[in-house]
């Protein structure tokens, strides 16, 4: 039992030394993180326009998105889309015709792939809510108006990934063009169902910023 004592004591002896000695020689390394220092952090803001389907008819969707780039690859921003064409169906009574309203935005984060090249990839996803609304614009005995009389309005959850081609024109502005899937849920209205709001859209982006 004394040998073995001595041993044990012999190897804490000279082993610590050179354990020491192996962790000195290894680098520290700091923990990576997306908001870390020495990430890169640029601002761009756009104007979009979208042709789209609603409810069976071709609509036109404007309106515009921004946010910070991270590291020239990550997106997080806000935006915002709203329906600026006459969107008119029939309804359920005789030679009745009902029109559509609204719009829709929230958070956008998306992943930019070859930043640095000229033509490359954006793929944006939108995740928030919107609102709509189904007016009568005879429903006072033949009274026209240009918004009519609101039968039925709902809110709604959407979300919306998309993918685009974008071509860097210079330093501050590129252009994009693409499409998306707006998906709807959670619409409580008698005329338009989920399915009528949803569709895909295709359109341009205008971008200025520090890319």
């Amino acid at each position: 039992m004394k040998q073995i004592g001595i041993t044990i004591l012999l190897l804490l002896m000279f082993g610590a030394p050179s354990l020491a000695q192996t962790n000195e020689e290894i680098p520290y390394r700091e923990m990576k993180t997306v908001l870390g220092k020495g990430n890169k952090i640029r601002g761009f803001g756009s104007l979009d326009v979208r042709m789209t389907e609603f409810k069976d008819d071709m609509g036109l969707l404007v309106g515009a998105h921004g946010g910070i780039i991270l590291n020239n690859s990550f997106v997080i921003g806000l935006g915002g889309y709203g329906l600026t064409t006459n969107i008119a169906f029939e309804g359920g009574e005789p030679d009745e015709k009902l029109y559509l309203y609204g719009g829709y935005g929230g958070l956008i984060l998306g992943a930019i792939f070859a930043p640095k090249e000229v033509v490359h990839i954006y793929t944006p996803v939108l995740i928030g809510a919107g609102g709509i609304d189904v007016s009568d614009r005879n429903y006072f005995n033949g009274f026209n108006s240009d918004f009519g009389f609101s039968l039925e309005s709902s809110a709604f959850f959407v979300v919306e990934p998309g993918l685009e081609v974008e071509v860097n024109l210079t330093r501050f502005f590129k252009i994009g063009i693409g499409a998306s899937y707006r998906l709807v849920r959670e619409t409580d209205l008698e005329n338009v169902s989920d399915s009528d709001l949803s569709g895909f859209s295709g359109g341009i982006s205008l971008k200025f910023g520090k890319f």
